[in-house]
């Protein structure tokens, strides 16, 4: 049985699909309202985008109103992600972009957040490194910071929207593998505190988002 091909992300980030600058807005929205009512990040936060490429969420997550300095890390094993990054922000000592693998990321080379977040990124990973995936974001997080995913969960429908961009020949997202939410909480649990899980069907390509808390 041949294998699944992989996600053209140089593709992707180059060109987004169709409805990405809609499903961004809300689940940017959906992040900051769960970080908040969890009790937010401290004056002057240092926020990691796991998979982020030239992150959507970057100038969405930092207060453009902080009197404080905000320091923002996006890791990504696609260079022209994380050169478009740099791009958008040259020159710059708040933004860093490092091009790694989150499975053999060395993340002592990282200084840890206070936020680790990735949005659609475990499912692109058979079950055995998604599980590496997860466990890579507690590890870059401070003691007592905020760990939250995002990933598709398998509702009706995604099931039915997904099935009908397949015959349409749109879909572009050939390995990713939507994951019930109890399963990723279960996952998470193992390495924190689960704060919030919840369904984002706001988005018809229904998102499973978890937020944790990294122990002291």
């Amino acid at each position: 049985m041949p294998d699944t091909p992989a996600t053209d992300w140089t593709r992707y980030y180059e060109k987004p699909f169709i409805t990405a600058h809609v499903t961004r807005r809300i689940t940017a929205h959906r992040i900051k309202k769960m970080v908040l009512a969890a009790g937010g990040l401290p004056d002057c936060p240092h926020i990691i985008e796991l998979g982020g490429g030239n992150s959507s969420f970057c100038d969405r997550l930092l207060d453009p109103n902080s009197e404080w300095r905000q320091f923002y890390t996006v890791v990504d094993s696609n260079p022209r992600g994380t050169l478009l990054f740099w791009m958008k922000h040259p020159c710059s000592q708040i933004y860093k972009a490092v091009c790694a693998d989150i499975l053999t990321l060395d993340t002592a080379s990282i200084e840890p957040a206070d936020l680790v977040f990735s949005v659609g990124l475990v499912e692109h990973f058979p079950e055995e490194q998604t599980m590496i995936a997860i466990r890579r974001h507690f590890e870059l997080a401070k003691p007592g910071g905020l760990v939250l995913i995002t990933f598709p969960a398998p509702t009706f429908s995604y099931r039915l929207i997904r099935r009908a961009a397949e015959k349409l020949g749109i879909w572009r997202f050939p390995d990713e593998r939507p994951i019930r939410l109890e399963n990723a909480v279960a996952l998470c649990s193992e390495h924190g505190e689960i704060i919030d899980a919840r369904l984002n069907c706001a988005i018809l390509l229904t998102q499973g988002i978890v937020l944790a808390r990294k122990p002291l």
